[in-house]
């Protein structure tokens, strides 16, 4: 069709002169070949289907003598990006190459900069250019001639089945060995490498593959010496006699680092112009690829992201708003949560109009994939629904990038298609807190590493000489109440939130310019990581 124009290099691709098709990602479901077979005889009406019948995480390109048609798996893990300039469509899975095009539009997307300034990622489709489409997860995009249709064949939210707690545990136990049963058979014995923490997610990974039998399994850490994620991870990988090492991140070094011209490179390599670049443990992996410790095929195995979908990010308070109450009540005390825990990197942006604007689009989008909000509606399933398409599918899940910026491919278990049909489905009395998720592991056990002798998350602050200095400075700040508590978390904040950040993102900012933003109330690193990120496309 010649007015669809895939622009694409990097990933498998076939073409057979009826046929082109462009494939990225790993299928459990699916053989490429079987894939390649679907397409070749595929109808109009069967795409939806058939993208939501492959397990797997993914991105499509098929281009037919009739249509073209384009899709991210459930989670969006890999983004797709599309224009339409004069009667022509571009499609490309860097939007870079969108933006350079002839005749593209660059005007900015107001709403899109609002959503990255206060949260570091759009809502919905938006990106910074209003004409730059990106698909969202679980969305496919159908072309045909000068037009063009788009559908969610897949949303994050369902039907609440109500079953006893035992039978949950046990299932949802069930649902967890096969996820890596199945993971493990995918990888074969290719090396797989765990950044492990003091945490649970991670903690499965390596514990269920331990269960299982694995054996070319590395652990890493990293961080500031003695940091307690890492005292932590070397107690459990010794326990499952994994090999382990730690990687000391400095200020000096990771410094160094993010003024780099690898830094630099991985930036652009990262862009969406949807999300601001995650960079988070970024410069380990560079770190150990130097060191020779991976292999060249090694496969990085992350625990990505089991405190959200096991419901570690619902507030509590939503119980409190039961469904017999005042909709709009409901409605607010969702809106506020949203914004209260994402939409605030800087306080100084909160006025009126802009939060406004913000819980709108906010709304608009969950109406948009959940449907209307009735009194039949649960609360915690619009919230999780909000931060799955937007703040999980485009910054969080963004962070695989670094793995393939150095050349390894990823595997995303606690994102696997079965997780996520059974964690939409459990009611809230299982989620909150992760209770059904904590009370399996403690049962199960698995790799002996969930006893309380190894404890999840048993924070210190490092290093040592700060907490003195932190207690001193607090002292005054408690004469003045609550709103003494208040200035004291941001006091907090801007003079030592630097030296207590453990992964050293913070040192891609200059401690000064910190100290002096104080009073523009920024929230944490990702708050200075938007601002520069608009600052260097001059939106600032």
């Amino acid at each position: 069709m010649s007015n669809i124009n895939v622009n694409n290099s990097l990933w498998k691709n076939y073409s057979d002169g009826k046929i082109r098709l462009w494939i990225k990602g790993y299928f459990y479901s699916h053989t490429i070949q079987s894939i390649i077979e679907i397409c070749n005889g595929i109808k109009e009406a069967e795409i939806k289907r058939f993208v939501k019948s492959i397990d797997g995480h993914f991105a499509i390109i098929v281009q037919t003598e009739k249509f073209t048609f384009i899709a991210t798996d459930k989670i969006r893990s890999t983004p797709l990006f599309f224009v339409k300039i004069k009667n022509n469509f571009f499609i490309d899975p860097d939007p870079k190459n969108l933006v350079n095009l002839d005749g593209f539009d660059k005007t900015i997307n107001k709403d899109a900069k609002l959503e990255i300034s206060m949260s570091g990622y759009t809502i919905g489709n938006k990106t910074l250019y209003k004409n730059l489409h990106s698909l969202k997860a679980g969305e496919l995009v159908i072309f045909k001639e000068n037009f063009y249709q788009s559908f969610q064949y897949y949303k994050y939210f369902g039907e609440i089945i109500n079953k006893s707690f035992n039978e949950y545990l046990e299932e949802l136990s069930e649902v967890t060995i096969k996820i890596f049963q199945k993971m493990q058979k995918n990888i074969g014995n290719s090396q797989i490498i765990v950044p492990l923490s003091a945490g649970n997610d991670s903690r499965l990974v390596v514990s269920i593959l331990k269960y299982l039998g694995a054996k070319n399994v590395k652990c890493y850490s990293y961080g500031t010496p003695n940091n307690f994620e890492a005292d932590i991870a070397r107690i459990i990988a010794k326990k499952l006699g994994y090999d382990w090492k730690f990687i000391p991140l400095t200020h000096a070094s990771e410094k160094k680092f993010y003024a780099s011209k690898s830094y630099e490179e991985y930036l652009s390599f990262s862009e969406t112009y949807s999300s601001v670049p995650y960079i988070q443990s970024l410069s380990t992996i560079k770190y150990l690829k130097d060191l020779n410790w991976i292999d060249q095929d090694a496969i990085f195995v992350n625990g990505n992201t089991g405190d959200f979908i096991s419901g570690g990010h619902i507030n509590p308070k939503v119980k409190s708003i039961s469904n017999a109450q005042n909709i709009l009540a409901r409605k607010d005390n969702i809106l506020n949560q949203l914004v209260e825990k994402h939409f605030s990197l800087w306080g100084c942006l909160k006025t009126k109009d802009n939060l406004n604007k913000i819980k709108n689009n906010l709304w608009n989008e969950m109406i948009n994939g959940c449907g209307e909000f009735s009194e039949l509606s649960y609360n915690h399933q619009f919230y999780e629904y909000s931060e799955f398409i937007d703040r999980q599918s485009k910054h969080v899940i963004s962070g695989q990038r670094a793995y393939e910026y150095y050349g390894y491919e990823w595997r995303l278990p606690l994102w696997d298609d079965e997780y996520l049909f059974f964690w939409q489905k459990i009611p809230l009395n299982l989620k909150l807190k992760q209770k059904l998720f904590v009370e399996m592991l403690k049962k199960k056990n698995f790799g002996g590493v969930w006893s309380n002798q190894i404890p999840v998350n048993k924070k210190k602050i490092t290093p040592k000489w700060i907490i003195p200095l932190r207690f001193i400075c607090k002292i005054p700040f408690g004469f003045f109440g609550k709103k003494g508590k208040k200035a004291w978390k941001q006091f907090d904040i801007n003079f030592f939130y630097y030296f207590r950040d453990i992964t050293h993102m913070m040192d891609t900012v200059n401690y000064f310019r910190v100290i002096k933003d104080i009073f523009k109330k920024p929230r944490n690193h990702v708050s200075w990581h938007a601002r520069d990120y608009l600052d260097h496309k001059k939106l600032i």
